[in-house]
């Protein structure tokens, strides 16, 4: 398919740039264009720095080639999490609408000392806490492939960005599926590196001026080509700046560099958590499409572990970890919502209330629990390369801003559909929180399937530490079966 040069990939924009086929401005101008066309229908993009932009690029253009990084001359824009010199940093919260950092985050300093020009930044849920991207900032951000329906959360004015093509590249951050759900969502690539591998100061929440970050939470790259997610986890990688004088990363290549030498499991039921049956006969579909390539697939391998346990300590450590930035009222009309029930009871309600209350002995039992985990996995990964899992119970689905109060409370009276039966909302937590709460690498990846007219992903999940893993063979699957396609609308 012949695509408009700014729909390229990052990788082939860089080349592009590199050879002096186009110039830094040139491209930028391209996708502010772009921008303006199609922006204005789906909100994901909702500040902008264009004259601090501009100024970039034609510095860039002007850069002697010795002096030029691997990301040289390309726009990016950045998920409104992250704090951006230049640009109001949010995070949907209200008493954040004017707030403007003089420094960037440690993640997005790296991609501009690479090279990259940030330019805009895109919209989130209030607090980044939701599989739907809206605040009362900057209103609510509609999927491209139909403007009815969420492109996901946290990160989901990235990801409607990326498959639009209003930026070539962007950068999210995942504790509950915030990359891999709107990758999911949107038709497009993305990755939650392993926990640790990429520095968090900088990002909301915790709030502006906390010097710590959160535990379970990672930043990493939305992208129209897994090559590209590579690209930017290599300069996104790295200790934080406080550890940099005397600590280094280096993630190790892939574990096999040709499909067929690859073991892969997959996770496809609805046994374990939600799934619909359309979106497992499309994993289905997608593991023949492997078979028929030489990769060799697992249908009944699964790690040594109870998933309703994992569920169970994924919610007691996210949020008591949420817990620690949010307001006394909004911990109080929590834990009064979470009253009544039973000692044990498995509701979200009574979970999430028990988390918030947990002393920190506690919290030491859980991480200690979570070393089993950790265990479990690293014994699975010993016999298998990588697993293909569900991302979420369903494809995007239709906007739901129903339900009242703070925090995650308004989210306790929705649900999804699930083969036609109402399933909790907060489900959606469960397959992203299998991953998250072992420290695992996961590239999230579309199977070229659609569903209803909307795009289904799944997500490849890969050993700690190992990122390259999960790249390598979500790269080489894209060479064989391609990946992403534009929205209808898009071109």
């Amino acid at each position: 398919m012949s695509l408009p040069v700014e729909l390229n990939t990052a990788t082939e924009l860089c080349v592009m740039i590199a050879a002096r086929r186009i110039g830094a401005l040139e491209l930028l101008e391209l996708v502010l264009r772009r921008c303006e066309k199609i922006n204005p229908a789906l909100n994901a993009v909702i500040a902008f720095d264009i004259e601090g932009a501009r100024a970039a690029a034609r510095a860039a253009d002007n850069l002697p080639k010795a002096e030029r990084g691997p990301l040289h001359g390309l726009p990016m824009t950045i998920k409104d999490a992250y704090e951006v010199a230049g640009m109001t940093a949010s995070c949907g919260f209200p008493h954040l609408a004017r707030h403007r950092p003089a420094a960037d985050a440690e993640a997005v300093a790296k991609l501009r000392a690479a090279g990259a020009i940030p330019f805009g930044k895109t919209n989130v849920p209030l607090a980044a806490a939701d599989h739907q991207s809206y605040n009362a900032v900057y209103g609510t951000t509609n999927n491209p492939w139909d403007h009815a329906r969420t492109p996901g959360g946290s990160s989901g004015g990235a990801a409607a960005a990326v498959a639009a093509g209003c930026t070539t590249l962007e950068l999210g951050s995942d504790i509950g599926g915030s990359i891999r759900c709107p990758a999911h969502f949107c038709g497009v690539y993305g990755h939650k590196p392993s926990y640790g591998v990429v520095p968090m100061r900088g990002h909301i929440p915790p709030m502006p001026g906390v010097l710590g970050v959160w535990g379970l939470g990672v930043g990493g790259p939305l992208a129209r080509s897994a090559f590209d997610l590579e690209l930017a986890l290599d300069v996104l990688a790295g200790p934080a700046m406080q550890e940099s004088a005397a600590w280094s990363l280096k993630i190790p290549p892939s574990r096999h560099e040709h499909l067929k030498d690859f073991r892969v499991a997959l996770w496809t039921d609805n046994m374990t958590y939600p799934v619909d049956s359309s979106c497992l006969e499309a994993m289905y579909a997608y593991a023949d499409d492997l078979r028929r390539l030489g990769a060799r697939i697992d249908e009944h391998a699964r790690p040594d572990l109870d998933p309703a346990a994992s569920d169970d300590l994924y919610i007691a450590m996210l949020f008591g970890i949420i817990s620690s930035s949010m307001p006394p009222e909004d911990i109080e009309a929590t834990l009064a919502a979470g009253t009544g029930y039973a000692p044990g009871d498995r509701s979200y309600p009574a979970r999430i209330a028990r988390a918030m209350q947990t002393s920190y002995r506690e919290f030491l039992a859980l991480e200690e629990r979570q070393r089993h985990l950790f265990q479990a996995w690293r014994l699975f990964f010993s016999r298998y390369d990588a697993i293909l899992c569900p991302i979420m119970p369903t494809v995007a689905f239709p906007h739901d801003h129903s339900g009242g109060g703070p925090g995650h409370i308004a989210q306790y009276s929705r649900s999804v559909m699930v083969d036609g039966q109402p399933c909790p909302y907060l489900h959606g937590l469960q397959w992203p929180g299998l991953v998250t709460i072992a420290h695992l690498p996961a590239t999230a990846v579309p199977t070229g399937r659609l569903i209803d007219g909307l795009p289904m992903g799944l997500q490849i999940i890969g050993p700690y530490l190992e990122d390259r893993t999960t790249l390598r063979l979500a790269q080489l699957i894209e060479r064989e079966l391609g990946g992403y396609r534009p929205p209808p609308g898009v071109l």
